[in-house]
């Protein structure tokens, strides 16, 4: 199957290490670049740009899964984390990033928010 540039959605799985998340209906929302770039005015009126660094980032909303120690995720110093679109056979990848943010867990949905796969190095790969 080739990549399908302009289809969205679909089944998605998130692998961390050795463990598989279970995405809940949210969107996940990928920031792919290392660098944001501003744009700024000068006095006079004419454009300038300000370029700061940033860590590639994906904010996923999760369903918790039983035996889920939220505190132990949040302190593991370095994860890796596969995101898998196979509806659209893509994948991504993210080395040596870790979990940021605080978790919340919705209990009448199971839906956990506040929580970001940050840093490390990404990866996109198609097909």
């Amino acid at each position: 199957m080739s990549d399908c540039c302009n289809q969205f959605g679909g089944e998605i799985y998130l692998t961390v290490d050795d463990t598989r998340y279970t995405p809940s209906e949210g969107d996940i929302t990928l920031m792919p670049t290392r660098s944001e770039v501003e744009g700024l005015a000068n006095q006079d009126g004419s454009a300038a740009y300000r370029v700061s660094p940033r860590l590639p980032r994906a904010d996923i909303s999760f369903r918790q899964s039983c035996g889920l120690n939220w505190d132990d995720e949040m302190l593991k110093c370095k994860v890796n984390a596969t995101i898998v679109e196979k509806t659209n056979n893509r994948t991504h990848i993210f080395t040596g990033a870790r979990f940021v943010g605080r978790p919340s867990i919705n209990l009448s949905t199971g839906e956990v928010t506040g929580v970001s796969i940050e840093g490390g190095t990404y990866q996109y790969v198609a097909g």
